[in-house]
C-alpha cells in the first residue's frame, strides 16, 4: 500500500527546504509538522494526496469514500449529520439515547429536533427493531445510532439498516469504538450503513484525534467535506494525518497481526471466564470486569490494576473497563491475567438495578442550551428544566437533555449515581 501523505512530507523534511510559513515550530519541534502548502493538499477539498491516501483507505473498509478527520470521530459525526440534513432537506433524527455528546453539542448548534429511542434495559446502544422503526416519521431525515457503547455493547447494525430501507431514511452510525471492525468482517459500512464515524485512534496505531467519515454513496462526499469544514479547524494536523496515512498501510498489511491479536483477547476471556473472573459480555476489543462479582466497586478495582500496574480505560460504579488495540504487545495479555488472577476475591456486592428514566421533554435542545441559565445542587433541581450538557466522560453520554425536566426520581439519582454535584438549568 503507498503512502502518499508520509512520502510528501519525508520528501519535504529532507528537502531543506526555507520555511517561510506556518507553523512556528519551523520543522524543529517535529519536521513532519507543516501547514497545507503547495503539494500538501487541503484537507477540506481534498484532490491531491489527501484525496488518494482517503481513497487507499475507502477501499480497505468497503467504502464509497473516506473523509479523513483531525477531530476525532466528534468532527467526522458532526460532518454525516449536516450532510444527512443538507442531502434530505430535512432536520429532524431519531437516535438512541446512548448517544455522545457531540451528537446533543452538533443538534444544537444546527437547530435539529432529536426523537430519542431509548434502549430495552439501562443506558447501552442496543435497540430494538421495533423501537427505531416506531421513532421515524415523514419528517426523519436519519436515524442515528452508536455501534458499540463504552462497557462492551452492541447494536444489531445488519437489523436496523432493513429498518431505515424500508423506511427510507439514512443510517448513521457512531463507530468510534469499532475502526478495528475492518479486520472482522462486520463494520457498519458493510452491514448497510450510509455514512459511519470511525475513531482509529482508539483501537487501531493511530494519533490521537485521528478518525474516519466512512460514506456508502460518493453522492455525499460533497455535502461531508462541507460539514467538516463548517466544523473543524481550519489547520489541520498533518502528523495526524500522517498517521492516518500509515494506519491505511498498517491495516492492509498486517491483517494477519490484527487478527491474532483479536484472537488473543477472545482467548484471554475465555481463560479469565475459567479463572472465576466476572466479565459483561463485550466486544472483541475490551474486557470489561465486573467488580461486584470480585466484591469490589469498579473504582476499586481501578486502584487494585493501577497497584499491580495497569491502568484502565474507565471505571465506574460497577465495571472496570479493558481496552485493547490491534498493536496490543503479547506481553500484556499472560501479564493481565496473572494481575487479575492476583486480585483478592471478596464477597460479592449485590446488584442494584438502575430504573430507566425517560424525562419529559419540554423545549428544544438549542432552545434551553441557548436560553438563560442558573447552577444548582443536583439533588435540588426536580421540577426544574435542564440547561446544560451533562455528560461525564467517559462515557460522555448526558444522562438528562437540555429541555428535559428533571423528574424527583432523577435528581436523586444524579448526585448519587452520577456523581454530579450542580446542574445547570433554565432560570
Amino acid at each position: 500500500m503507498n503512502t502518499p501523505i508520509h512520502d510528501f512530507l519525508t520528501r519535504y523534511a529532507e528537502s531543506g527546504t526555507m520555511r517561510l510559513h506556518m507553523p512556528g515550530g519551523k520543522g524543529v519541534t517535529h519536521p513532519s509538522d507543516i501547514t497545507e502548502i503547495n503539494g500538501a493538499d487541503v484537507l477540506y477539498e481534498s484532490s491531491g494526496i489527501i484525496r488518494e491516501s482517503e481513497r487507499n483507505t475507502a477501499a480497505l473498509y468497503g467504502a464509497a469514500e473516506t473523509c479523513y478527520s483531525c477531530g476525532g470521530s466528534t468532527l467526522a459525526i458532526q460532518a454525516m449529520l449536516y450532510a444527512a440534513c443538507k442531502l434530505t432537506g430535512k432536520r429532524k433524527i431519531a437516535a438512541g439515547r446512548y448517544s455522545h455528546r457531540s451528537l446533543i453539542d452538533t443538534a444544537i448548534l444546527l437547530g435539529l429536533d432529536v426523537t430519542w429511542i431509548y434502549p430495552d434495559k439501562f443506558l447501552g446502544c442496543e435497540l430494538s427493531p421495533c423501537a427505531v422503526n416506531a421513532a421515524i416519521d415523514d419528517d426523519t431525515a436519519a436515524v442515528f445510532v452508536n455501534s458499540v457503547d463504552y462497557l462492551g455493547g452492541e447494536c444489531d447494525i445488519r437489523t436496523l439498516s432493513e429498518v431505515c430501507r424500508k423506511r427510507r431514511v439514512m443510517l448513521l452510525i457512531d463507530n468510534a469504538h469499532g475502526a478495528y471492525k475492518v479486520f472482522t468482517g462486520d463494520h457498519p459500512i458493510t452491514l448497510g450503513a450510509d455514512m459511519c464515524a470511525d475513531s482509529a485512534h482508539k483501537t487501531l496505531p493511530a494519533l490521537t484525534g485521528a478518525a474516519y467519515l466512512q460514506l456508502a454513496d460518493s453522492s455525499f462526499l460533497t455535502d461531508a467535506k462541507n460539514g467538516m469544514a463548517l466544523f473543524g479547524s481550519s489547520s489541520p494536523s498533518y502528523l495526524i494525518l500522517d498517521s492516518l496515512d500509515l494506519c491505511c498501510r498498517y491495516i492492509a498489511e498486517q491483517r494477519d497481526s490484527a487478527l491474532r491479536t483479536i484472537k488473543r483477547v477472545r482467548e484471554l476471556k475465555l481463560a479469565l471466564a475459567d479463572d472465576g473472573i466476572p466479565m459483561k459480555q463485550s466486544d472483541d476489543m475490551r474486557i470489561t470486569v465486573d467488580g461486584y462479582g470480585m466484591g469490589y466497586t469498579g473504582y476499586e478495582l481501578g486502584r487494585e490494576l493501577r497497584q499491580r500496574g495497569a491502568e484502565p480505560e474507565m471505571c465506574g460504579d460497577r465495571y472496570a473497563v479493558l481496552l485493547f488495540s490491534t498493536v496490543q504487545p503479547e506481553h500484556d495479555f499472560g501479564a493481565l491475567r496473572e494481575m487479575l488472577r492476583g486480585i483478592p476475591r471478596r464477597t460479592a456486592l449485590s446488584c442494584r438495578e438502575i430504573p430507566q428514566v425517560k424525562p419529559e421533554k419540554v423545549l428544544s435542545l438549542r432552545e434551553s442550551f441557548l436560553s438563560r441559565k442558573k447552577t444548582v445542587p443536583a439533588d435540588h433541581s426536580a421540577g426544574l428544566i435542564c440547561a446544560g450538557v451533562h455528560s461525564p466522560c467517559p462515557p460522555c453520554v448526558p444522562v438528562v437533555m437540555p429541555g428535559e425536566r428533571i423528574s424527583d426520581e432523577l435528581a436523586e439519582m444524579l448526585p448519587g449515581y452520577y456523581h454530579f454535584t450542580d446542574i445547570d438549568v433554565i432560570c
